[in-house]
Parts: C-alpha cells; sequence; structure tokens
C-alpha cells in the first residue's frame, strides 16, 4: 500500500496549512480505472488493484491519495504499486490548491496530462531508476 499524506510544505514553499484537491470526475475516475486495467496486464499475479484519490480539502497529515495492490509475490506489488501512483499523477486530472499565511494557489506547475497510452516512458513506469512526465497530484 502507498499512501500519500497532506504535507505541509512543497518545494519551495514552507508553512502550507490547507490542501484542497478538485478533479475532473468524469475523465479522472475511467482513466483511474485505465492504470489499475494496466497494473493487471503487466503483473498478471496481482490480486487487488485499488486507486483512491480524495477531492475536497484534507487537513495537513491526512491521506490525499492511496494505491494498493496485493500479489503472492511483493516484488510485483511494490512494482505495481509505484507504476499506479506516477501513472495517476501523470494522467489523472487532479488539481491542488495550496494554502499558507501568505495566500494560495492551484500548484506551483501547470499540468500537462497525457493518455496512459501516450507516456513517453510507459515501459519505465514503476521502475524506481525513472522519473515520469507529466503533472503534480
Amino acid at each position: 500500500m502507498f499512501t500519500g499524506n497532506a504535507r505541509d510544505h512543497s518545494p519551495g514553499r514552507v508553512g502550507v496549512t490547507e490542501l484542497a484537491y478538485e478533479a475532473y470526475e468524469e475523465q479522472a475516475v475511467p482513466r483511474m480505472e485505465c492504470i489499475a486495467v494496466e497494473a493487471r496486464r503487466r503483473w498478471s499475479d496481482l490480486r487487488c488493484v485499488a486507486l483512491l484519490h480524495r477531492t475536497g480539502v484534507v487537513d495537513i497529515g491526512e491521506p490525499a491519495v492511496v494505491v494498493v495492490t496485493s500479489s503472492p509475490h511483493r516484488d510485483a506489488a511494490y512494482a505495481a504499486n509505484r507504476f499506479c501512483i506516477d501513472a495517476l499523477k501523470a494522467t489523472v486530472p487532479i488539481w491542488k490548491r495550496e494554502a499558507w499565511d501568505g495566500g494560495e494557489h492551484w500548484g506551483l506547475d501547470a499540468q500537462h496530462l497525457v493518455d496512459l497510452g501516450d507516456l513517453v516512458d510507459l515501459a519505465d513506469l514503476g521502475d524506481p531508476d525513472t522519473v515520469p512526465t507529466g503533472g503534480s497530484s
């Protein structure tokens, strides 16, 4: 299981007091389903694949995103988890607003979503030595 918790900081910004997420749900849900299907294709012995991302205000320290996979072999589950979170961040339309003492901002960088099949490094997703392209969640 991978859990991404809301942090009180981000690159170049300290003192974040609140995070809020919005999603284009009509696209987010089917894209997450496609990620689960692709994970099952890559690791055929996966038993469970679940991806959840919260929307609305998420308190600091609370989970914002959860990826769960189960497999008879931990290597497959770990690799599938990494693939799922990297693919989610690159392909699912979810945006983050940070609030801090000095103001608020919808993310630090523009998020350029891509389709799962169009990721340049699709074959490398799940490999800890590669960095995925795409936005942030």
